[in-house]
């Protein structure tokens, strides 16, 4: 997945480094399975799955690069340490190994693996237990003891991708969680194209291609703004375009596409800075509609 990714944004800048915007225009293209209405909030990885995000929940990708955790709307959140978040109550989710939904690889895995990191964790002990969801994907529930107290719970998922939900309590957002998580490219006729739109405009807010991300933005923000209050704050943030941007997903929540784009500092990891894309549909494609760099927003919306 990595190398793929890899892949993807070699392509995009070879193709902005041209002079062309046709994949910022392709990515943006309306999906034939959801014309910009999706139901229901998901979080959608690029190592390609996805899962629902329980009402009243809210998923966020930036706090370990690649993991998300999942916690209750406006909750203010300890980031000292791992053990923190989840005394706190947050899910954490994360892909593991890529195993090819192997069931056989999957149970060695688990029994060499991944129940004995369990334990050691905790310094205690594991308990695992192997069942198959109603859709044939094999899931384990591995809980890790220490004098009789569960510390630690997880749901693994076996997906192409296999991916652990974890947790401290057995709450039904946690149950709900593992019961939704899925691969994305089945789920999504548009997954790709999501991606590449989330992707490809990291790179051009890197490259500070504004004019061509305002050509194509949603009409309420070009209403409400203009290209040179997007340089004005750029300037104001201008040490993030020396850093190296990534984007682990998107977050769909009201019909409403946000990234997080961690610019990340290789000397000193500190020093990493975040903007935000969030994109609506209007007119059959995706157009960003809010940018919010570390000093300063631009949106089409109510601030």
């Amino acid at each position: 997945m990595k190398t793929k990714s890899v892949g993807l944004i070699a392509l995009i800048v070879i193709i902005l480094a041209s002079g062309g915007f046709w994949l910022y225009q392709r990515s943006s293209g309306i999906d034939p399975q959801t014309s910009g209405k999706f139901g229901k909030d998901y979080y959608i990885s690029f190592d390609n799955y996805y899962y629902e995000i329980p009402k009243k929940k809210a998923a966020d990708d930036q706090i370990v690069a690649g993991a998300q955790f999942v916690y209750n709307n406006g909750m203010s959140t300890k980031t000292n340490s791992l053990e923190d978040l989840y005394n706190d109550g947050a899910i954490g989710v994360q892909p593991i190994v890529p195993l090819n939904g192997d069931d056989a690889a999957f149970e060695f895995y688990l029994n060499n693996t991944a129940k004995p990191a369990a334990a050691t964790s905790v310094g205690g002990e594991a308990e695992l237990t192997i069942t198959e969801r109603k859709d044939g994907i094999k899931v384990a529930e591995l809980i890790a003891k220490k004098d009789g107290q569960v510390l630690r719970r997880q749901l693994i998922v076996n997906l192409p991708q296999v991916v652990a939900v974890v947790t401290k309590d057995d709450s039904e957002a946690f149950k709900a969680i593992g019961a939704s998580v899925g691969r994305a490219s089945d789920k999504f006729s548009s997954y790709e194209d999501l991606k590449t739109l989330a992707v490809s405009s990291a790179v051009m807010l890197k490259r500070r291609m504004f004019e061509a991300m305002f050509a194509q933005a949603h009409p309420d923000l070009k209403e409400a703004s203009s290209v040179d209050e997007i340089n004005r704050i750029a300037d104001r943030s201008k040490e993030i375009f020396d850093l190296e941007p990534k984007v682990y997903g998107i977050n769909i929540v009201d019909n409403e596409i946000t990234a997080t784009v961690i610019f990340f500092d290789s000397k000193k990891s500190e020093n990493s800075k975040i903007a935000h894309l969030s994109f609506r549909f209007a007119d059959g494609k995706w157009r960003l509609f809010t940018l919010r760099l570390p000093n300063g927003l631009v949106t089409g919306g109510a601030e």
